[in-house]
């Protein structure tokens, strides 16, 4: 005769695992999102400081670092760049305590196996 206390046991710790699964694959998700948010905001302020620099060598025939709209510029891809290294810690730090293995690139779950990640396409090994 089955032991159907053990199969429920069995059966509700399977489903625990799955939902926690379901869980941190969320969390991930959200993480990568931060981190492609983050991506695309410093991708805009790359093309507004390259838009200001074209911009002052063509009225002044040089570019003055010291000009303030050029410096805030500059500090706006700095902020960005920083935007960008805190979501990708937090999503390598989100990865932690998996067996996989992790992207070097973006911090993604790679299977130990895999040659490219899978989320950015990069060489892993």
């Amino acid at each position: 005769m089955p032991d159907w206390k053990n199969l429920k046991d069995k059966a509700m710790a399977a489903v625990n695992n799955a939902a926690q699964e379901v869980d941190r694959q969320i969390a991930l998700t959200k993480l990568r999102a931060n981190v492609a948010q983050a991506q695309s905001e410093l991708e805009k302020a790359l093309a507004a400081l390259g838009t200001g620099v074209y911009q002052s060598f063509k009225s002044q025939g040089t570019v003055d670092m010291s000009d303030a709209a050029i410096a805030e510029l500059v500090g706006k891809v700095d902020d960005s760049q920083s935007k960008v290294d805190a979501a990708q810690q937090a999503l390598k730090q989100g990865n932690l305590g998996t067996d996989a293995s992790h992207c070097p690139s973006c911090g993604a779950a790679v299977d130990p196996s895999a040659k490219f990640c899978p989320d950015c396409g990069k060489p892993v090994a």
